[in-house]
């Protein structure tokens, strides 16, 4: 068929392609995680009860992981996972390989010690409904204490569930009412249990659901234990209200402390497995937390709120301005202690886990394999690696990932640290012309868009506002917000770079508008052109011709998307390309073949004037990392994603410039990266998005 777009005559051959588009699979292909550990938040950790060492754990975007070494080294254990954000773990104290992971999606269930999941179906957003809250399900998953079998759930409905069949079917056994069940203790017995709302309490069963009564105490509600010693004894966590204690198992209570510490919160309380005079608690506020432990029933504390930092995570390595190897505890979100050895504890949080071995006197930061960073481009000058992050900044590798070195921001800092989002080397032989890009946490500030300039391979940098905008917009943005997210130099003089930002025009909040600016001088002053594509909205897709370097490629997304085409350096533009409203990223092979990635990958041999249709995707997914191999132009490989945390998403190579394709996702812990490149030097293939890997190609 043809069609006429801006005056271009533009073809679409759409090649006879399976549904998939996929010729064959390659589940063997091997990956190796690379990243340096932490980075985000982590919510949920458990001990296995009877052997030494085990710690499971659960983030935000990037799945599940587990240590045998006490949290030293972290492997992802995801196979299976049907949900990235496991905001909740269980373990069975009968069948320790038994574990439940609640996550936005229900309730995940491993029987081999998380070498594999499956979904619980029956838990379902479209079944029961038993999904997690990313900050109040606290303890929301338990098993019955002698049989795995019975297990107890609560989401975000306000509902209390009973499985007595393994998980295969749920019961609602009590409901409080809207709002979130945030935690549900089960006391030795496995008779009498306590289930807690987090906005008005806490509701007691002593025939094991059955039956249940309301109790009276303060809102607020996180979560409640039962002593393993003594069943008549519990407590229980209340927020602001602080800890509350019980010596009639459950049925009265009465408050031990507004907060074991001024300005904290108290998340959670942990109980002590053979002394009910010791118990830990888990305070939070803001950005801050800390540790508490009592050793006679909660009239006295010890406070903690520092460790010492792992060399593993070499993120702000000037933190707080103290010590170089100590740092702050930084939002924390779960405790477990060891109930084969309780003066191990371990507590999960934002950036740095905890561990202690001496039952929470001093604690260090064990990260290690347990990666959580958003990575947002990845970059190589030979051997060396680039990697810039949301949050954590740029970061380099000359090991292939083994260790890292923090290049910017080297402490928190209001003027630099927030989300990079792109970096380039501008003198790949040498690597010491660095340029990135990073938007400022504080949206608020000047510029909140900057660009960081290095002339030494990243040992020092000079920030750059000059010519960029002093505010920001939300209007026609894809996050909300006005992103220096796209960036790319001229091939063939590396001083004229470009940078992309979304949004359209904002008089209001100082900002003439986002989309194409140009710097002569390797980064230090930028100009807005005066003519811009149709349309602002944009995500990574900037390319920059090689053989031809006044064509420059710019992708749209939604109204008026697709990809726009100048032949002059942006004097002027032209639409060539709209069969797809949402382009995600676009290429430039060193031929001059230029693709378009939305939801297929398109591709033009004669800069944008036909286009044929390489893959033939029908799902929701869409395709958004996209790299070439440089040597060889028939090599090409691509991600799909979706925008969720569910784990849905796949790596792609064809060796025949898109006639066939192969899944190569194999063992990826996490199946939706964002970028994809490819190290020519190394012939390896690096993903980052949650979590960076690489495989060799």
């Amino acid at each position: 068929m043809g069609r006429s777009t801006s005056g271009l005559a533009v073809v679409f051959l759409v090649g006879m392609l399976s549904p998939a588009c996929v010729a064959g699979s390659a589940p063997e292909t091997a990956w190796t995680s690379c990243g340096w550990g932490g980075g985000g938040f982590f919510w949920s950790c458990v001990f296995d009860p009877r052997r030494s060492g085990v710690i499971y754990l659960g983030g935000d975007v990037a799945g599940a992981y587990k240590s045998e070494d006490y949290g030293a080294t972290w492997r992802f254990i995801n196979r299976g996972l049907s949900d990235y954000a496991v905001y909740a773990l269980a373990i069975s104290p009968s069948s320790p390989d038994t574990l439940l992971a609640g996550t936005t999606s229900g309730i995940c269930k491993t029987t081999d010690g998380g070498r594999t999941w499956s979904s619980l179906e029956s838990t379902g957003p479209r079944a029961r409904g038993i999904v997690m809250d990313r900050e109040r399900s606290i303890e929301p998953l338990a098993f019955d204490s002698s049989n795995a079998d019975i297990m107890y759930a609560g989401g975000s409905s306000g509902t209390v569930f009973k499985s007595s069949d393994g998980g295969a079917h749920w019961a609602p056994i009590f409901r409080f009412g809207p709002g979130v069940v945030s935690a549900i203790a089960v006391a030795p017995s496995g008779k009498t249990l306590l289930a807690m709302h987090a906005d008005s309490g806490l509701a007691r069963s002593e025939d094991g659901g059955a039956t249940w009564k309301k109790l009276d105490g303060p809102g607020g509600g996180c979560n409640a234990a039962f002593s393993p010693a003594d069943p008549g004894i519990a407590y229980a966590a209340f927020g602001r209200n602080g800890v509350w204690k019980s010596e009639d198992g459950g049925r009265t209570w009465r408050p031990v402390a507004i907060s074991p510490q001024p300005g904290l919160d108290v998340r959670q309380v942990v109980l002590h497995p053979t002394d009910p005079r010791i118990l830990w608690c888990l305070g939070a506020k803001d950005w801050g937390g800390a540790v508490m432990r009592s050793d006679d029933g909660g009239l006295t504390w010890a406070v903690a709120r520092s460790m010492r930092k792992s060399p593993a995570n070499p993120t702000l390595p000037q933190e707080d301005g103290g010590p170089a190897n100590e740092c702050g505890m930084s939002a924390l979100s779960h405790l477990a202690v060891s109930p084969s050895d309780p003066g191990k504890v371990f507590a999960a949080g934002n950036w740095r886990n905890a561990w202690s071995s001496d039952g929470g006197k001093t604690w260090e930061e064990r990260v290690r394999g347990a990666d959580i960073t958003c990575v947002t481009d990845i970059q190589f000058s030979g051997t060396r690696t680039f990697v810039t992050a949301m949050d954590e900044g740029l970061l380099a590798s000359s090991d292939r990932g083994q260790t890292w070195e923090q290049l910017s921001p080297l402490k928190w800092s209001p003027d630099l640290s927030g989300h990079q989002w792109r970096v380039r080397v501008l003198d790949p032989a040498t690597g010491r012309k660095l340029i990135s890009t990073v938007s400022l946490w504080e949206a608020g500030r000047p510029f909140p868009n900057r660009i960081l300039v290095s002339d030494d391979g990243g040992k020092s940098f000079a920030t750059s506002t000059k010519g960029l905008p002093q505010g920001s917009t939300a209007l026609n943005t894809m996050w909300g917000r006005s992103y220096a997210r796209a960036l790319e130099a001229d091939p063939n003089d590396p001083n004229t770079v470009y940078l992309g930002l979304d949004g359209d025009p904002d008089p209001g909040n100082n900002f003439p508008g986002g989309g194409l600016y140009r710097s002569r001088d390797g980064g230090r002053s930028w100009a807005r052109l005066s003519n811009q594509p149709g349309s602002l909205r944009m995500f990574y897709a900037l390319a920059v011709a090689p053989t031809t370097p006044c064509t420059i490629y710019w992708g749209a997304c939604g109204d008026k998307g697709g990809l726009y085409r100048s032949t002059n350096e942006g004097k002027t533009w032209a639409r060539v390309f709209d069969a797809e409203a949402w382009i995600f990223n676009a290429a430039v092979s060193p031929a001059g073949t230029v693709y378009a990635a939305g939801k297929n990958l398109w591709k033009s041999g004669d800069r944008g004037k036909t286009w044929r249709q390489l893959t033939s995707f029908d799902d929701d997914l869409v395709v958004v990392g996209l790299t070439l191999d440089p040597a060889d132009e028939r090599r090409i490989w691509i991600s799909r994603v979706n925008w969720d945390s569910t784990a849905e998403g796949g790596v792609y190579r064809t060796n025949d410039g898109g006639g066939t394709w192969e899944e190569i996702t194999g063992d990826l812990p996490c199946r939706k990266p964002l970028v994809l490149r490819y190290n020519p030097a190394t012939r390896e293939l690096w993903a980052g998005g949650p979590g960076l890997f690489r495989t060799a190609q």
